[in-house]
């Protein structure tokens, strides 16, 4: 296999304390014959995608942080086979999908040149492939990223918490559910819309349906104090739920009252109601992490000896040598 693969870092996502996966990654892309391109400017990437594209050059994507930097990728580039770095704080798709924090591991599934299919939903216009949520969890992301100044980390997370425990209003929603069954109203104070049943923390969420069934999965609960909401945190721990779980194909949710109800996709804010989310079918491709499951998957992978020879470790490579943490965090091409 030959071809370009292009790795858009995230800055604020560990990058710093984890070069040397990063440069396991590049050494292994280039043993296998690959191209590696590192990129932390979003436009630069845009460019040399644009570029390239046309001719088929390009073999994969790389999303090197967490599930923001993945969206982000996804939004910008659906239609390349995408690998992950996983980088951030909870990882939620790359955990799921059974991506590891390992450079060389990973180099390994992409040069085997594997893919497979999930879907994609959108939420306004903004695509997201794991879950998205309203009311008190969606208020904590907007809380913790309009007060972050670089990484935010589980304790962000937590200090927030503990100010909405006191401060949280519970407004409520208004959610029409179209599906196979036709067309349905429902209220709620707090709203998970799920395609990978994970969430924050190993929050179970959803009922677990197939990733590429076509299918949102809907979970609606109605609380009005912060009691009810501790007591239905300890029952989805449990795998359990105290509202309502349905499947859909289009959510249309808006305020029940004055009061604007926040909205988060893949641990991102994304605005307050109204809403609007659809599900594009099998519309995201991925590295297919489960070739690695193959014992034969990994006997023949290929390797460019005019780059290294077989089991030069990554940090005597010669291009990758010169390359302190602080020299690879520019754009390069590598």
């Amino acid at each position: 296999m030959s071809g370009y693969v292009v790795i858009q870092r995230n800055p604020h996502s560990g990058t710093h304390r984890r070069s040397h996966v990063l440069l396991d990654l590049i050494a292994g892309l280039k043993r296998a014959g690959l191209k590696p391109r590192l990129f932390s400017n979003r436009s630069r990437l845009d460019e040399f995608v644009l570029r390239h594209q046309p001719a088929g050059e390009l073999v994969a994507m790389v999303a090197a942080g967490g599930d923001g930097t993945v969206d982000d990728l996804l939004n910008r580039h659906p239609e390349l086979p995408l690998a992950i770095l996983p980088l951030g704080t909870e990882n939620l798709l790359a955990r799921y999908l059974g991506f590891r924090l390992d450079g060389t591991w990973l180099a390994k599934i992409i040069a085997l040149g594997r893919v497979r299919e999930m879907d994609l939903a959108r939420a306004n216009g903004r695509l997201f492939c794991t879950v998205a949520s309203a009311g008190f969890d969606a208020s904590i992301v907007h809380d913790v990223h309009s007060r972050r100044s670089g990484h935010a980390n589980r304790w962000s997370y937590f200090f927030s918490f503990l100010r909405h425990l006191f401060s949280y209003r519970f407004p409520g929603m208004d959610v029409i559910v179209h599906s196979s069954r036709g067309v349905e109203k429902h209220s709620a104070t707090q709203l998970f819309v799920c395609n990978v049943p994970r969430y924050a923390m190993q929050l179970p969420v959803g009922r677990g349906g197939d990733e590429a069934d076509g299918l949102l999965e809907v979970e609606l609960i109605s609380i009005s104090h912060i009691g009810a909401l501790l007591w239905v945190l300890g029952w989805m721990f449990l795998g359990k739920t105290s509202g309502a779980r349905l499947q859909a194909t289009e959510l249309i949710i808006t305020s029940s009252r004055d009061a604007a109800v926040r909205f988060e996709v893949d641990g991102d804010p994304a605005g307050d109601t109204p809403m609007h989310l659809t599900i594009s079918p099998r519309g995201l491709k991925l590295i297919d992490t489960r070739s690695a499951q193959s014992p034969k998957s990994s006997a023949a992978l290929p390797i460019n000896r005019s780059t290294a020879q077989p089991g030069t470790p990554a940090e005597k490579l010669p291009e990758i040598a010169s390359l302190s943490v602080r020299a690879i965090l520019p754009d390069t091409s590598l």
